[in-house]
């Protein structure tokens, strides 16, 4: 038996519910509904993200930020973020340890073939993560930390790796600018730190 599609809640610009309508409508004419993002992070920094599935239909085998979800109908955007880190990851947290939005709601747009994808975001992350990750091989390839400068050069050298919402995203975030200065001023400490344990090593020998 086939899975039953699953319903949107249709809103305007001003974020307010206007109707409901099935999936597949809402993306072959385009209608404004709302999505979440995620982003989680390890204690050192690190972010995961996350390749999507090869049998996606839209952005199959890119590289995604850690969560992207659409709301259930009546679902807050706080909720969601909270549903969709359990379902895609196996991170299960409450929707308080997550702070956000982290900019004020906006609107992402992508066409692709018949596929017209009009969305109200807002973005939330997830910090000092710890455990462990427990994919849904139905939607998740695969899943990997990187530190955010590492991030960065990979996508600004090959971008058709990553799916164009995830970098409209995280430029308008412009890169976790202080995460990413803070990751590389330890990098650089960590550098010289074991320079100078092998200058020390050198003086002894």
């Amino acid at each position: 038996m086939a899975d039953k599609e699953e319903f949107f809640d249709l809103v305007d610009e001003q974020d307010r519910v206007i109707g409901r309508e099935l999936r597949s409508v809402v993306h072959r004419k385009g209608l404004l509904h709302r999505a979440v993002y995620v982003w989680v992070f390890r204690p050192d920094g690190r972010l995961l993200i996350q390749r999507r599935s090869a049998a996606k239909k839209i952005g199959p085998g890119q590289w995604d930020l850690s969560v992207a979800e659409h709301l259930q109908p009546g679902e807050s955007f706080l909720e969601g973020a909270a549903r969709g880190l359990a379902e895609e990851l196996g991170i299960a947290v409450p929707a308080s340890e997550l702070a956000g939005p982290l900019a004020p709601t906006h609107r992402r747009e992508l066409h692709a073939g018949g596929f017209h994808d009009v969305e109200l975001v807002q973005s939330y992350r997830l910090d000092g993560y710890e455990g462990g990750v427990q994919l849904d091989e139905v939607e998740v390839a695969a899943a990997e930390w990187v530190a955010l400068p590492e991030l960065r050069r990979r996508a600004e050298a090959r971008p058709e790796e990553f799916t164009q919402w995830f970098l409209d995203e995280v430029r308008s975030l412009s890169w976790f600018e202080a995460d990413s200065q803070r990751q590389a001023a330890v990098a650089e400490q960590a550098a010289a730190h074991a320079g100078q344990a092998c200058e020390q090593l050198m003086a002894l020998t």
